[in-house]
């Protein structure tokens, strides 16, 4: 896939498990909104390696319009989330995110969304990791408190 747009949440736990960059053998282009930028740089390791991806242009930041739709999606979302949504349905891109209502309007938006677990299960389909790793990423993202569902991470140990 090109380009696609993330949330957060999807972001934080790949920083935090040494997993990011496996972001870049599935989409040529991950776009980001201001107030997403704000919330994975929040480490000072984060904001370095965030920092070298947008140098080199394989992640861009952009500004999300605050107009209607913004103003009905902060009533139930947070701001990254809303950013993240209103990016997604004005440049047409598949979503990143995790978060169940946030997932919920995407959809209703007509947006097209993948998740953490999506993520993994695209890797392993294409053979970028091996069961083991993914399973290994799982561990490590419940470690770093990412909750996952049972049914979710049953999907990646029988793949």
């Amino acid at each position: 896939m090109k380009a696609i747009i993330a949330d957060s949440s999807t972001l934080i736990v790949l920083l935090d498990t040494n997993n990011f960059s496996l972001l870049f053998k599935l989409f040529e282009e991950i776009l980001i909104s201001d107030e997403v930028y704000k919330e994975i740089t929040y480490k000072f390791d984060h904001k370095t390696i965030i920092e070298e991806h947008i140098l080199s242009n394989v992640l861009q930041v952009h500004s999300a319009e605050n107009g209607d739709l913004y103003e009905m999606l902060i009533k139930r979302l947070d701001k990254g989330e809303s950013e993240s949504i209103i990016l997604a349905k004005k440049l047409a891109l598949p979503l990143i995110i995790d978060e169940k209502k946030g997932r919920s309007i995407a959809r209703s938006l007509d947006i097209v969304i993948i998740g953490f677990v999506g993520i993994l299960l695209k890797l392993l389909e294409k053979n970028i990791i091996q069961k083991e790793q993914a399973i290994r990423i799982v561990k490590d993202a419940e470690k770093n408190d990412f909750r996952l569902s049972d049914a979710l991470k049953k999907m990646v140990i029988e793949y």
